[in-house]
């Protein structure tokens, strides 16, 4: 497909991939945004962009919207005219631990560049079900009567035992 041989020869860059929200999660859909402020000249303008969403296995998941898509060796990859900067991904329902959007730009002198940001799921916290701490002193008292009762009628028939 046009577009897919570029990424073989692609370079690490510093543009700017923004995808919010921040963390992951299943079935939820991202805003996923670049930007680049450098200064390009004529021989090196943006002719398109190209999204992905991975899993940890490299394996294409969930589903780009507001964007054509095409297959590049089975990674489902979002095409973006030069002036479209944005797409939505959502999601699988699936539960995966992180996701790695990798965004790349091709330019007019056939150069691509890339660059990824990597989603984890955020730490669930969990909430601790209340739990009921007894008194100590009260235990205590009440622990000391049932020895007092016990011990007493013992005393007695020892007292007896001895007279």
């Amino acid at each position: 497909m046009e577009g897919c041989n570029s990424l073989l020869n692609a370079t690490a860059s510093n543009f700017t991939v923004s995808v919010t929200p921040k963390a992951y999660k299943a079935n939820t859909t991202y805003l996923v945004t670049i930007s680049d402020n450098r200064n390009l000249n004529d021989s090196k303008n943006v002719t398109k962009y190209l999204l992905q969403a991975l899993s940890p296995q490299n394996v294409s998941v969930g589903e780009w919207n507001g964007a054509e898509s095409i297959n590049c060796s089975s990674i489902y990859t979002a095409t973006l005219d030069a002036t479209q900067k944005a797409a939505n991904w959502t999601s699988p329902d699936s539960n995966v631990s992180s996701v790695e959007i990798r965004a790349y730009i091709i330019f007019t002198n056939e150069s691509t560049e890339f660059n990824t940001v990597t989603l984890n799921q955020e730490s669930e916290t969990t909430t601790a079900a209340p739990t009921t701490t007894h008194n100590s002193v009260s235990m205590v008292q009440s622990s000391s009567f049932f020895i007092a009762v016990i011990q007493l009628p013992l005393l007695l028939v020892t007292s007896k035992l001895l007279s």
